[in-house]
């Protein structure tokens, strides 16, 4: 972490650290404090071969672009592979025990039992697909996944809770939501999940700064659900160098070659 924003350097010393419900007030301000800085930031890259400056808005989870392009993701990129299934089921697993030490301890411990899971269901039916979210819970300490199992219909819970119960053993720590046989309908009840977790006007959820944190993706898919590549001509004709971050309003006025000045560059 030594080189990313020292907002974000603290909110993972918290995340990682023991945990006391003061943390969440403190990671809450820091993903604000870091939210304020970052907000009007541009990426400024240079190209020698093509002498030319790029500009890039500073690009971040706390923003509601970021949110955006997760919905472009899902519907552009993972919806039209979903549409090959015509079976859905949507799993809550509840894992709110409060057996971790750290924010860290808990998505380990749960994510390790999930794995386990993941594994004997990939046995046991080696076709099916995931797409999964998680969401923290008020406590700051457990939280829910929630999944969407593509190509399947129905799992037999008695079967799954031999896996989760090492985990927990409530017998609500199990859901099992919906079933689909609509890939529409499946991908937009799961996204109503995901983005409940993302930016919302001024709102930043508390799924989101425990996320930010820690450095956790907003959702996960299986591995044969590939994802979306950029294909920028101008990335491919040259070596970008990156000069520095500076504020987004100046990035947009300034020349080329005043840019370039800002950074004693050349």
């Amino acid at each position: 972490m030594r080189n990313y924003a020292i907002q974000l350097q603290k909110a993972y010393e918290l995340a990682t650290g023991v945990f006391s419900q003061e943390i969440l007030e403190q990671e809450k301000q820091l993903a604000k404090d870091y939210e304020r800085e970052k907000w009007n930031q541009a990426i400024i890259l240079y190209s020698q071969e093509l002498n030319k400056v790029l500009r890039l808005p500073y690009f971040m989870r706390l923003k509601p672009e970021y949110t955006k392009e997760v919905k472009r993701k899902i519907w552009g990129v993972i919806y039209p592979q979903v549409i090959q299934f015509k079976h859905f089921v949507f799993v809550t697993f509840d894992a709110s025990t409060e057996k971790y030490y750290s924010q860290q301890d808990a998505h380990l411990k749960i994510q390790k039992q999930w794995n386990s899971l993941l594994t004997r269901i990939r046995k046991k039916y080696p076709w099916v697909r995931v797409v999964k979210t998680v969401e923290w819970q008020e406590n700051g300490l457990g939280y829910h996944l929630h999944v969407l199992f593509c190509g399947i219909r129905y799992l037999p819970k008695k079967w799954i809770k031999k896996t989760w119960d090492k985990l927990e053993k409530s017998g609500w720590s199990i859901e099992f939501r919906k079933v689909f046989d609509n890939p529409k309908r499946a991908v937009g009840y799961i996204m109503k999940y995901i983005t409940k977790s993302l930016r919302k006007d001024d709102e930043l959820p508390l799924t989101l700064v425990i996320n930010w944190a820690l450095g956790l993706r907003s959702f996960a898919i299986s591995r044969s659900f590939s994802s979306s590549k950029t294909n920028s001509n101008v990335s491919n004709q040259s070596d970008w160098v990156f000069l520095g971050i500076m504020p987004l309003d100046l990035a947009l006025s300034y020349s080329d070659n005043e840019i370039l000045s800002y950074f004693e560059f050349g």
